[in-house]
């Protein structure tokens, strides 16, 4: 529409930034709102399409980006007081791409400090909130990323995903969630590169804005060494389209409850629908009560948890001071202090669940699971009900890191709501370098079970 002056990159941005003065000051997806340079970006991008310029296949299109990741001029806190005031002077390499492809950068979204808890909130910037019901938690720790996308503030969210963040938001907030194949995107500014979990990751409401985000951002960057290894270029999206409808669909393994954690009866039956249409679409779905891939949670644990608090000990005396509970005293204290032969037990676990998912992988196209196992959180909860319990929300998300550990990519995809209008999120694992696998399955979902039409009640109409 951009392209074909039926609507102006002024008026698109505007747009985004009526909706965050109008809902996010309850909502609070975001932490930093680029009003002037967002405004200043749309105003050249209207200039050089009146000009005759080629344009980008983002031209003028709104984006947010996780406060994770450096933008240049615009502040980045990592969702933590320590960094109030941090203005980078470069972007991620993630960031530089879309803006080179025309996309304009409204805002940084919100994250728990470092992204290190569950729900999204912060002592920097208050209680995020899920549009569909705002007592309820979007998810984490891209949290601000899931609600932006699901409230109508901008198609496309740039987000982060070390152990289901991208995926979490996605399936509580009725939205795309996509955490590339390790690499795919370069994360070139995550410190720990050759033991990595964490992706550049992505949520979007249309399948086809994520399929031409994902292959704007991706490619090989010097400073990630995963990036640089060489994967099959991405087809564009009518490729996929095309795809869709004249490929087998696969056979997919579905997991009732993944990881030894129980998956809400409610959850799955919504999760049933979807298979039912995938099925009739085509997939062959194979069904198993337990989790083959024999995930065991505490491995998050032993490789999250050091990361972050090997990386918040850089930061000053001073800013440390600065940093929440249990943070503060995680940093400060004894627990994770360098333990050789603990480090090498993780990455031991991480070797063979990756031959396990590898050796899954040989006999299915897709691992397929509830995204998340129950309806979301109370914003300020920190457990979630399964089938009328109380369970920690390490029980609601964790199997997710699997992907994580493994390097695989995933993908969460809308699979209808609770009775009490929550979303509910599918998820499917595929093989290294398989997201055009992962958006076929998304495809087709949209097609048999759509869900762009439906809008939470925050959106207004």
């Amino acid at each position: 529409m951009i392209r074909e002056g039926r609507v102006s990159a002024v008026e698109a941005v505007d747009n985004a930034l009526e909706r965050i003065a109008a809902i996010d000051g309850e909502l609070k997806a975001f932490i930093t709102v680029d009003v002037d340079g967002a405004r200043r970006a749309a105003r050249v991008t209207d200039q050089r399409r009146l000009a005759g310029e080629e344009l980008g296949p983002l031209n003028g299109v709104p984006f947010s980006v996780k406060d994770l990741l450096d933008t240049v001029g615009v502040r980045t806190t990592y969702g933590s007081r320590s960094l109030a005031d941090n203005v980078p002077e470069v972007d991620v390499a993630a960031v530089a791409r879309l803006r080179a492809a025309g996309a304009i950068l409204i805002g940084k979204t919100a994250t728990p400090e470092f992204a290190a808890s569950m729900p999204t909130r912060s002592a920097l910037n208050g209680i995020t909130r899920n549009p569909w019901n705002r007592n309820h938690s979007p998810g984490g720790s891209s949290g601000g990323a899931g609600a932006a996308v699901a409230a109508g503030i901008g198609p496309l969210a740039v987000s982060t995903d070390g152990g289901g963040s991208a995926r979490i938001p996605a399936a509580a907030c009725g939205v795309l969630g996509l955490k590339p194949t390790l690499g795919r995107i370069p994360h070139e500014t995550w410190p720990f590169h050759f033991s990595n979990n964490s992706s550049v990751s992505l949520n979007a409401r249309a399948v086809e804005d994520l399929a031409v985000m994902l292959r704007v951002m991706s490619g090989p960057h010097p400073l990630d060494p995963w990036s640089r290894r060489p994967g099959p270029p991405l087809a564009d999206w009518q490729t996929i389209v095309q795809e869709t409808s004249e490929r087998p669909a696969g056979r997919v393994l579905f997991i009732a409850h993944p990881a030894g954690l129980t998956a809400d009866r409610e959850v799955l039956a919504s999760v049933e629908v979807t298979l039912a249409e995938i099925e009739s679409a085509g997939y062959v779905v194979d069904r198993t009560e337990t989790d083959p891939t024999e995930f065991d949670t505490a491995t998050i644990g032993q490789v999250l948890a050091p990361n972050l608090v090997a990386r918040a000990r850089r930061l000053s005396p001073a800013q440390q001071s600065l940093l929440e509970e249990p943070l503060r005293s995680l940093v400060a204290g004894d627990r994770y202090r360098p333990d050789a032969v603990g480090l090498q037990e993780a990455n031991l676990a991480r070797s063979g669940l990756y031959e396990r998912v590898e050796q899954l992988l040989g006999h299915y196209d897709l691992i397929v699971s509830p995204t998340v196992l129950a309806e979301p959180p109370l914003a300020e909860g920190n457990q979630v009900i399964v089938d009328g319990d109380e369970v920690p929300l390490l029980n609601w998300w964790g199997h997710l890191a699997v992907a994580n550990m493994t390097g695989h990519p995933a993908l969460s995809v809308p699979s209808g709501f609770t009775a009490a209008g929550l979303p509910v999120g599918i998820h499917a694992v595929g093989q290294w370098d398989g997201e055009e696998a992962l958006l076929r399955f998304a495809n087709t979902i949209a097609k048999a079970r759509p869900w762009q039409h439906l809008w939470p009640p925050s959106h207004g109409g």
